[in-house]
């Protein structure tokens, strides 16, 4: 596809990300429309045709400023798109969509056959591993908020890993992957490393620069594929989760407790350990009169 140029736009915005991804006079499904502040920029930047669904109608209607067609959906519910069957798409966007769904995974598999050959679906996407929420965690904090990453309407949160194996597990092929960026100063990932008990070091305090973790939302640019691909199964070639290894380590010790207390019960219960133990209590008794004597 080609790209269009955002000159006067932020480009480390998700906006002049997604925009930059739509060709000329596509046929768009913009999903999350909101009050048309997306709309209006596919319209001026791309003089795309596009169908506008959100969930609040008392904003909505604002988009039909740019539209061609609005309507009010959940996009929870299974039946939300059949209106547009038959339709097909240059490219459908998901602007901060999915964290807002109880079922991204279906939605998305909904959204398979309103796609042309050759269309796509742009996705931004929160990063739940940016380096502001690794710090809050380091300090037990995971707290919601008006806005951002931990906004109080997001029933869903992402990395870079699993929102690419949700798209995967449903029959999406990733093209692209970029992301919007804010990077932390080293005084405050300092600071944040130090009331965790934790020395910031110039390896510490680098692995806080690291790409996934300036990354504040991520834009995803994917396909649907003609077959269903292997089902990706998340961390596969990764070293397991913290808390696995935890499970792991502590489930073999209980059960090399349990086997080594198994064997025990069944010296203790042999004929030769009874015999040992009656000699044992016998030799005991002699020591303690020789003693006193």
């Amino acid at each position: 596809m080609s790209r269009r140029k955002t000159s006067h736009l932020d480009e480390n915005h998700s906006h002049s990300q997604i925009i930059k991804r739509i060709p000329r006079y596509a046929q768009v499904l913009e999903l999350g429309c909101g009050d048309g502040g997306m709309s209006r920029l596919m319209r001026e930047q791309c003089d795309a045709h596009i169908i506008g669904i959100d969930q609040n109608p008392d904003i909505v209607w604002q988009a039909q400023r740019y539209c061609d067609y609005v309507f009010t959906e959940d996009l929870d519910d299974p039946h939300s798109l059949d209106a547009l069957e038959g339709e097909k798409f240059d490219v459908i966007t998901l602007v901060d969509v999915l964290e807002h769904l109880q079922y991204p995974e279906d939605l998305l598999m909904r959204l398979k056959p309103l796609l042309l050959d050759e269309g796509q679906i742009l996705i931004s996407i929160p990063n739940i591993a940016h380096a502001s929420m690794r710090l809050e965690l380091l300090n037990g904090h995971f707290d919601y908020e008006k806005a951002g990453i931990l906004d109080t309407t997001h029933l869903k949160f992402f990395t870079l890993e699993s929102i690419q194996g949700l798209l995967a597990d449903i029959g999406y092929m990733t093209d692209e992957v970029d992301y919007t960026w804010h990077d932390l100063p080293d005084e405050v990932i300092a600071q944040y490393l130090q009331s965790a008990g934790l020395e910031p070091s110039p390896q510490a305090l680098a692995k806080f620069h690291e790409p996934e973790a300036i990354a504040y939302q991520f834009i995803i640019a994917a396909r649907a594929e003609e077959e269903e691909a292997p089902s990706h199964t998340g961390s596969g070639s990764h070293s397991l989760k913290p808390i696995d290894v935890s499970w792991q380590t502590w489930g073999r010790m209980h059960t090399e407790l349990a086997l080594a207390h198994a064997e025990l019960e069944r010296v203790y219960a042999t004929r030769s350990w009874r015999m040992l133990r009656r000699g044992a209590t016998a030799w005991r008794s002699i020591q303690s009169r020789f003693t006193l004597d």
